[in-house]
């Protein structure tokens, strides 16, 4: 399903969100980081939810006031997969160090900078066929 987010700039930094994923939002130094980011919010969003919140037109977001000014639509399709609730454990300052990452990189969200790190190794060592 194809959600639209409103992409614009703040502080130097892309921000992204989607209004109709409960306003996701998520932010990246360029604007190609931020369309994966806020695909990446989007898919984690959607994960666990039993069925996927309808999608609205850009005119009908316009409608409504959504869209800020000055910000650009842009099509999310996120890859929605189930979950898996797992526990870790890991030492303290290793884990400061990621949350630090994942607070820059996913909005706080440890889960998804986790899960980048693996399929970024996997796909890099060649385990993830494409």
């Amino acid at each position: 399903m194809e959600y639209i987010a409103f992409i614009h700039k703040e502080d130097g930094n892309y921000v992204a969100t989607i209004p109709d994923l409960n306003y996701t939002s998520s932010f990246g130094e360029t604007f190609k980081d931020v369309v994966l980011h806020i695909t990446e919010a989007a898919e984690l969003y959607c994960e666990d939810l039993e069925k996927l919140p309808a999608c609205r037109t850009l005119e009908e977001l316009e409608a409504a006031g959504i869209r800020e000014d000055g910000a650009i639509p842009q099509i999310i399709n996120p890859k929605v997969e189930k979950l898996r609730r797992i526990n870790i454990t890991i030492c303290s300052s290793a884990l400061d160090i990621g949350d630090q990452r994942a607070k820059e990189l996913f909005g706080g969200n440890r889960s998804a900078y986790i899960q980048k790190l693996i399929l970024r190794d996997a796909e890099e060592s060649g385990a993830l066929r494409h």
